[in-house]
């Protein structure tokens, strides 16, 4: 039976013919790069990207098309683009897209042609401060501001739809709870100032820059004798919008709580915090040997992880894991577990990073028990999001287990979560089509399937270190999540010993 595609799809799923006539019009003289500032999570490395793409012309795909893709792939809807040309008055995109949105949302094309939808602040009740001096205010006034955690989606909002004064104090009041709750856990955490961040980092080169996301960029430095990592929100990034701000803000002190409250072995150690320059800063551990993403794909001409060294990672960030979701009296649920978010020091010891997702949620639910939150916030990359997240918004404690089951299958197989040109794309779903063409067939699926990359014990044990990542992985990664394990299980299937010596 064909899927229904409507407004709550994921933005690739649109009908070929409407993604076609809106890159049509978005290509022509780069008017993609408007819809840009209301696009949380789209960077200037995407839109360098983008440009690169849409100039080699490749299959008569343009940079549109691309842009599209890396914004679905964060988890965006239909209705949220619906909602982006709203903001940027591109009517003629809208009325494109007007068969797949419900009605109710209508009004925003007459308020476009009324003049009324410059941005999300002039509109919702709930954002009306506006940000100054580009985002150059002084950070170390957070806690009195507003760090509002409401979707996109819901960002604009019909004139019938506006909240009552009473609702709007109770909601403004809540806000501030939020944020006096972060600071609070910041007591223990020590703070350091903006300047001698940029010492630390001979001024934020761009010769120490070692990474770089959606909300962030991280540089190496040397501060009080020790080398550090350096996280700073992207500069400029402010004028991008007041929910883009927002939720950059809330992404930044969502980190600084979940860092400064957990202490493991397989967490990232927070060192300090920095509130008082133009942007927020975080002061982590340095980890010499970058991300597993990095290492499974032998970046920069890095050896091969060995078996042994896998599976160890692996234990230990499921322990990291297994720490977030039983600490407390709700689990910690990360929301973005990767292999890009798993790092590794210099002894190949994992930490857990990354934690601007992060949401104090409950376990997954039997019938019996409580529904699962239902989160908007989370925006993480899709081929590592559950079935029950991406069409319904469900958050549990097995949504960290699907994304850590994906983490398992890309260590087993050394391929990417996501190819465009695979089928199916996501590995999800490639190593379960191919583990169940091969269910009685386990040399076939071994010779398929294994990272040939990792170097060789003898061929019964690299066989059984690679059955045992990727069969953890394909249980992890069910579609239903009542079918997963919990991570007590996973760390303890991870840390039955192999005999390396047979």
């Amino acid at each position: 039976m064909e899927k229904s595609i409507d407004e709550t799809c994921l933005i690739h799923e649109m009908p070929y013919e409407i993604m076609r006539d809106l890159c049509s019009i978005l290509d022509s003289g780069e008017i993609w790069i408007e819809i840009v500032p209301y696009m949380p999570g789209i960077g200037n490395n995407d839109v360098e990207g983008c440009k690169r793409y849409g100039n080699a012309e490749k299959a008569g795909y343009g940079a549109t098309w691309l842009l599209l893709r890396v914004w679905a792939s964060k988890g965006y809807s239909i209705l949220d683009l619906y909602i982006v040309f709203a903001h940027a008055k591109m009517v003629r995109c809208m009325e494109i897209m007007k068969a797949l949105i419900n009605p109710k949302h209508y009004y925003l094309q007459q308020l476009c042609l009324g003049g009324g939808v410059a941005s999300a602040p002039r509109i919702s009740a709930n954002n009306t401060s506006q940000s100054s001096s580009k985002g150059q205010q002084n950070w170390s006034m957070i806690g009195s501001r507003n760090s509002g955690t409401e979707p996109l989606s819901s960002s604009v909002r019909p004139p019938h739809a506006t909240a009552s004064s009473s609702a709007e104090t109770a909601s403004s009041s809540t806000t501030d709870d939020s944020s006096a709750r972060i600071f609070t856990g910041l007591q223990n955490t020590p703070q350091v100032s903006y300047s001698e961040l940029e010492l630390a980092t001979d001024n934020f080169s761009r010769n120490n820059m070692v990474g770089k996301g959606g909300y962030g960029v991280v540089y190496r430095g040397e501060w009080k004798q020790t080398k550090v990592a350096v996280k700073r929100l992207h500069a400029g990034a402010a004028d991008r919008g007041n929910q883009f701000e927002k939720e950059r803000l809330r992404q930044s002190l969502q980190e600084l709580r979940t860092l400064a409250k957990y202490r493991h072995d397989n967490i990232l150690p927070l060192y300090a915090f920095s509130l008082d320059g133009p942007e927020p800063c975080l002061v982590y551990q340095f980890m010499a040997n970058g991300s597993l993403e990095d290492r499974i794909l032998c970046r920069e001409g890095t050896a091969p992880l060995n078996w042994r060294q896998k599976l160890d990672i692996a234990e230990g960030a499921a322990r990291g894991l297994h720490f977030l979701h039983t600490i407390g009296r709700t689990p910690i649920i990360h929301g973005d577990v990767k292999t890009a978010n798993i790092l590794l020091d210099k002894h190949l010891e994992p930490k857990l990073g990354d934690f601007g997702l992060s949401r104090d949620g409950q376990v997954e639910a039997d019938v019996e028990e409580k529904f699962p939150l239902i989160a908007s916030h989370i925006k993480g990359t899709l081929a590592y999001l559950p079935p029950e997240f991406i069409t319904s918004k469900i958050l549990s404690t097995k949504l960290d287990v699907y994304s850590f089951g994906v983490v398992l299958l890309e260590l087993a197989a050394g391929l990417r979560a996501y190819v465009d040109t695979r089928e199916p794309h996501g590995l999800a779903e490639y190593c379960a089509m191919l583990s169940e063409k091969n269910d009685r067939k386990p040399n076939a699926l071994f010779v398929a399937l294994v990272d040939k990359r990792t170097p060789s014990i003898n061929p019964e044990v690299d066989k059984a270190f690679f059955s045992r990542l990727l069969r953890l992985g394909l249980q992890c990664s069910r579609k239903e999540r009542s079918d997963r394990p919990a991570f007590k299980e996973i760390v303890e299937e991870l840390a039955k010993n192999i005999d390396s010596n047979k």
